[in-house]
């Protein structure tokens, strides 16, 4: 049976010129052809393709490039090129991530990369072991996967260039990577790998399924080292210049000062206020307002040219309760503070992040603690 080429992974032409070179130094031949991802413009992305029979000793110089999943312990970063990472599925949830990653890239002068990942049948599907059993088929999936994965990104990208415009598309610069692999995990490790400033994604899934584990934006907040911000399907389009107002639900973490300064940080090109929320009980024993004073006082000193305000919101419904703020203050962007829990409190005991993630219409911008 005649040998066939592979696609392993569509890059930007300098990382695909890389990957090559690294390959090559494994004596894995390797052949690099150009993709036009977006019509009208030169291609700059690159499919790599190597011999079916080599890809198993292919995937570990691909991971290495592009970062494997994550370790527990935080590693050692270098500095990189910064960049916001927008993973896509092609939905509507993608689209209105896309422009909105675009219009804070735009405003921070920084890369945007864009990240689909696919399933592909040779890789997920065969054991590489000595002996297995060969499926005839398998070539034809495979094939199929590529050939869709690749046609779907380039009218999604199209579609996208097109509604932002053709000056603005061309103020911010742009990466593609297509590859096989598991959304989640890519994700996070690419973030990991290449110090993602921001990590822009769709929703996904519905409410309806909001207590069950399985989205890929749940499990990206759960394990991100970096913020991400979540933007819902239904949420309203709109130029960040209109947003006016950024809320940050606190319950006095540790963390939340941490969190603020990044907050602050990314907001710092956008003429925002600030707004600082617990939810509790005015009259309960006082140590809410208390802390909240103190928060407060604290913010003040460290930002002073900053516009924000710190408030107490009564209720005993966390959810309810910044909904209601979110409508009656007309808040662009929920902020809040994410813990990682084990898969067994995920099952049972959701997180308000999560909970978030599915109910609310506000784009959700989400830190790790």
């Amino acid at each position: 049976m005649e040998e066939k080429l592979v696609t392993i992974v569509v890059l930007p032409y300098t990382k695909a010129h890389f990957l090559k070179m690294k390959l090559e130094a494994k004596k894995i031949e390797c052949v690099l052809e150009n993709l036009n991802l977006v019509e009208g413009t030169v291609s700059y992305s690159v499919q790599v393709k190597v011999m079916e029979k080599d890809v198993p000793k292919a995937m570990p110089v691909l991971n290495k490039l592009i970062g494997t999943k994550p370790a527990p312990h935080a590693p050692e970063k270098e500095e990189k090129e910064r960049h916001i990472l927008v993973p896509i599925d092609f939905s509507l949830d993608s689209e209105k991530a896309c422009k909105m990653a675009y219009n804070i890239a735009s405003h921070l002068g920084i890369k945007i990369v864009f990240l689909h990942c696919y399933i592909n049948p040779l890789i997920h599907s065969i054991p590489f072991s000595d002996v297995y059993a060969y499926d005839p088929t398998l070539l034809v999936k495979m094939e199929y996967a590529e050939q869709n994965a690749n046609e779907k990104f380039q009218k999604f990208m199209a579609r996208l260039s097109k509604a932002i415009g053709k000056r603005k598309w061309e103020e911010v610069t742009s990466e593609f990577i297509i590859k096989s692999g598991y959304p989640d995990e890519d994700i996070l490790a690419y973030s990991e790998k290449h110090n993602s400033e921001l990590i822009v994604m769709g929703r996904g899934g519905t409410a309806e399924y909001a207590e069950t584990v399985g989205s890929v934006a749940v499990d990206v907040i759960y394990n991100s080292r970096v913020p991400v911000l979540v933007v819902p399907e239904d949420s309203k389009t709109r130029e960040l210049k209109e947003f006016s107002k950024v809320l940050y639900a606190t319950n006095f973490d540790e963390k939340d000062f941490v969190a603020i300064d990044k907050l602050v940080a990314l907001l710092k090109p956008f003429d925002m206020k600030l707004v600082c929320a617990h939810v509790g009980q005015p009259k309960g024993n006082g140590w809410d307002v208390a802390r909240l004073e103190g928060m407060k006082e604290v913010l003040q000193k460290k930002y002073q040219n900053k516009d924000f305000e710190c408030k107490l919101v009564a209720g005993d419904d966390i959810l309810a309760s910044l909904e209601k703020v979110i409508d009656e203050e007309k808040i662009d962007i929920l902020s809040l503070t994410t813990h990682k829990r084990n898969m067994i409190s995920r099952l049972f005991n959701p997180s308000f992040a999560r909970k978030m993630v599915f109910h609310t219409k506000t784009p959700l911008l989400v830190f790790h603690a």
